[in-house]
């Protein structure tokens, strides 16, 4: 099905998205994508022309990203203004409550709509990352403010940085890398050192959720799987021998998991 291009203006911050031209009644489902990805990704690994007609589906940019405002400021990718931009878009199509699908950052954000917007939303699919965890752990804190310094020097140097350290990058990605504004993309770096939410709240999360991540996401499999374990209603699924990219790009094999989780939760409501 084809998607329309849409823009909100969400308390000065333009937002952009997109939604298909399923019928009203289908059930919206929110797809968010992950750090330094757009809506494109959605499309280019197979979950949109999979999906598309069973769902509703609404795919948002991240401000920071794609075709939303690119912000130079940290504070400008707080818990609170990633929520908003997710529900201004579905106030602005007169979308009560959907579901929601996040992967990586975009996951990032569907923990914290479950803590400061469960209201709008029946469900939460939520891919290969945890809550940042308060305190935040000093290698992660020291990750992240090295990470915006090499940015801030062009993306460019970033994308050969990474390639020093892992060899190098697929052609798809580094072009999705150099694509991105090197100051938003620092300042969301620098904005994690403020994500970190306690134990309490994601105890306190209360909407079904779907958390999943691959064995070989080193630095998201366990910290995932823990997080799920204190969510009351969430369960966790280990994706076998995928890195962290890789369970995203597998949208054939996660599709049928999560269509029987959502289907789950449209039984019970």
């Amino acid at each position: 099905m084809p998607f329309d291009d849409r823009f909100i203006d969400n308390s000065g911050v333009r937002i952009h998205y997109e939604v298909d031209d399923a019928p009203n009644d289908a059930p919206p489902l929110v797809l968010m994508h992950g750090m330094g990805m757009s809506t494109k990704d959605w499309h280019n690994a197979g979950y949109t022309a999979a999906l598309s007609g069973e769902f509703r589906l609404i795919l948002i940019d991240s401000r920071g990203f794609g075709q939303s405002e690119k912000l130079t400021e940290p504070a400008d990718y707080g818990r609170a203004q990633k929520v908003s931009d997710v529900t201004a878009v579905l106030d602005d199509l007169g979308v009560e409550k959907a579901f929601y699908w996040g992967y990586s950052m975009g996951a990032s954000i569907g923990w914290a709509l479950g803590m400061l917007a469960p209201h709008r939303f029946h469900a939460l699919v939520l891919g290969s990352y945890p809550v940042i965890p308060l305190p935040v752990p000093d290698f992660d804190r020291a990750r992240w403010q090295a990470r915006a310094k090499i940015m801030q020097l062009g993306m460019d140097v970033y994308v050969a940085a990474m390639e020093m350290d892992a060899g190098p990058l697929p052609d798809a990605d580094r072009e999705r890398l150099l694509a991105n504004d090197k100051d938003a993309y620092a300042a969301q770096q620098l904005a994690n050192l403020d994500w970190g939410a306690p134990d309490e709240d994601i105890v306190s999360m209360t909407l079904p959720t779907f958390v999943y991540a691959g064995t070989k996401d080193g630095r998201n499999h366990e910290p995932a799987k823990r997080c799920a374990s204190l969510a009351p209603n969430a369960s966790f699924l280990s994706v076998p021998d995928h890195t962290h990219m890789e369970a995203f790009l597998a949208a054939d094999t996660m599709i049928p998991h999560v269509r029987k989780f959502i289907a789950g939760v449209q039984d019970a409501l």
